[in-house]
């Protein structure tokens, strides 16, 4: 029984660092460029996301010191790599944490009434206090809250299924062809808390592939799920907040579960991104454990404060940039891993050159469409 409950945290500690912001900017992005070709971006990513998972976890049992992607990086590829990473790491995970102190605020306020600004503060002073008492206590947080929010989706599927109509499927608009590409991206980013999963199943690594592999199925499912849902009942009226849309479309009622989704799924996210930035800081920066975590904190407080309130923009550059540069580490380092690893893993991949390859190559396209685009005007 107590593998079975481990075995659920540590795939919960990765659900909920999977599913957060990302997923509500889904519907929208899909429904603009087209349902068919969006969908096919969703479950593409999708299996990359989950190639990229398997293989980071790998490199963890393939290595006798717990590092993040960057300390791997450094290990197996050398300095320049780690600082790519580092920076990838620090704007992927500060966006996304700034991007949830939004997000938290206007979700708080539709539930509640009030000031937006005063809940984003509330809820970042609590979750600041969860990630300084350590990692027990999150992974209890994580399994509640994933617990709880598949139940509001649920709930949210059964209100809104006699109401899906799908007469636009058809329409593609070739001219917004790459927008869902970022926002598709940061929804799977998640790699990271792998080294958290590990961590729950110390003693027990040979569960560690089955919980990868289950952790990083749950979000696609769960993906597809929700836009069908939003597209299906809202159709052009799709926000670039899904749970808006719901909102306005079937009144107060939806509206307070649709922000429960929104509170639950980015609550789960800001605890293990946050973990991740501060084990970053703690096991490869060699700081204290109260410096981590103040590093942590601190940056996205500041750009809160300062005035920094695009949600969308957030995820966009997030995930083209910060998660495309940590796709091609995650591959690179896991070949070099194969070869230089000071320790026998529980589970071998086969080497995956070719799926390597293009991963690599789909990773350096984007993340160069996306500096192009921004250079030219900040059209994404």
């Amino acid at each position: 029984m107590t593998n079975k409950i481990r075995f659920w945290e540590a795939v919960a500690t990765l659900v909920g660092t999977i599913i957060g912001a990302g997923v509500l900017g889904l519907p929208y992005a899909i429904n603009a460029f087209g349902l068919i070709p969006g969908f096919l971006m969703l479950l593409v990513l999708g299996v990359a996301a989950l190639f990229l998972n398997l293989m980071f976890a790998e490199i963890v049992l393939r290595t006798r010191y717990r590092h993040q992607i960057a300390g791997y990086a450094k290990e197996y590829l050398g300095n320049f790599m780690y600082r790519l990473e580092t920076a990838a790491l620090l704007i992927g995970g500060y966006g996304a944490l700034t991007a949830y102190i939004i997000g938290e605020g206007g979700a708080l306020a539709a539930l509640f009434g009030g000031n937006p600004f005063f809940y984003s503060v509330i809820f970042f002073i609590i979750v600041s206090i969860i990630l300084f008492i350590g990692l027990k206590v999150v992974k209890v947080f994580e399994l509640w809250m994933v617990l709880i929010f598949l139940a509001v989706i649920a709930i949210i599927f059964g209100f809104s299924a006699p109401a899906i109509d799908f007469s636009g499927w058809q329409k593609i608009n070739l001219a917004n062809w790459f927008m869902p590409y970022g926002v598709i991206l940061f929804a799977y980013g998640g790699a990271a808390s792998i080294v958290s999963l590990r961590e729950i199943l110390r003693g027990k690594e040979r569960l560690v592939k089955r919980a990868v592999f289950t952790a990083s199925l749950i979000p696609i499912v769960v993906y597809c799920l929700f836009a069908i849902i939003v597209i299906g009942v809202t159709g052009a009226d799709t926000t670039k907040i899904a749970t808006i849309g719901l909102g306005e479309k079937f009144g107060p009622l939806m509206a307070m579960f649709c922000n429960l989704f929104a509170f639950f799924a980015m609550g789960t996210s800001f605890l293990t991104v946050g973990l991740s930035v501060k084990q970053f800081f703690h096991f490869d920066v060699k700081m204290s454990k109260t410096l981590a975590w103040f590093a942590t904190v601190a940056v996205p407080a500041i750009m809160f404060f300062i005035g920094t309130r695009d949600f969308i923009k957030t995820m966009e550059i997030a995930g083209s940039i910060a998660f495309g540069i940590t796709g091609i580490n995650i591959v690179w380092t896991y070949w070099r891993a194969k070869r230089r690893g000071d320790r026998a893993p529980e589970f071998s991949l086969p080497k995956l050159k070719i799926v390597g390859i293009v991963l690599i190559m789909l990773f350096i396209a984007g993340i160069g469409y996306t500096v192009y685009d921004l250079v030219l005007g900040f059209k994404i």
